[in-house]
């Protein structure tokens, strides 16, 4: 007898625990999902590929998305892939600016359509930045100040008028 009941426990054992943990893999699903829900995320270099996967993900989970780039209709077309590939009734059409970080004056331009937009900024992701390969010595001061406009002032400037 307790043979028969051992051989109908451990299937049984096995189902339950294989409950919990897909209870659990749903509930934080749900819970995931609900932490950007609303949030207003702003990705930068949005059109590079870690920018693209961020804004996907994002996207998916409901967060209001500013999509940030140097083109115009590479924003465009990537805003038109989020929309197609999402139920429109779960997430928002993203709101795209055309952002240059090596041109620090426009930064106060991007804060003043964030705030219009939104009221504020939840999630701020920096994804941008300028490489240059080359001897040091062989850099002029020009490009030196480019990179630092690009790499820390616009940033930095972005940073501090959303706060």
């Amino acid at each position: 007898k307790t043979g028969m009941s051992t051989v109908l426990l451990v299937p049984a054992v096995a189902v339950i625990t294989a409950g919990i943990f897909y209870l659990y893999g749903a509930i934080l699903q749900l819970l995931s999902k609900a932490t950007v829900r609303n949030k207003v995320v702003l990705i930068t270099d949005s059109l590079s590929a870690l920018g693209k996967e961020c804004a996907k993900l994002f996207h998916r989970g409901g967060a209001r998305l500013i999509l940030c780039g140097k083109n115009w209709e590479k924003l465009e077309s990537l805003s038109e892939q989020l929309m197609n590939g999402s139920d429109r009734t779960l997430t928002f059409p993203p709101k795209l600016m055309e952002l240059d970080f090596s041109d620090v004056e426009t930064m106060p331009d991007v804060v003043s359509d964030v705030l219009d937009a939104y009221g504020c900024l939840d999630v701020l992701i920096f994804n941008s930045s300028v490489k240059v390969k080359a001897p040091v010595q062989s850099l002029s001061l020009e490009l030196d100040k480019t990179v630092m406009d690009a790499n820390y002032f616009g940033p930095i400037t972005l940073a501090k008028g959303m706060i």
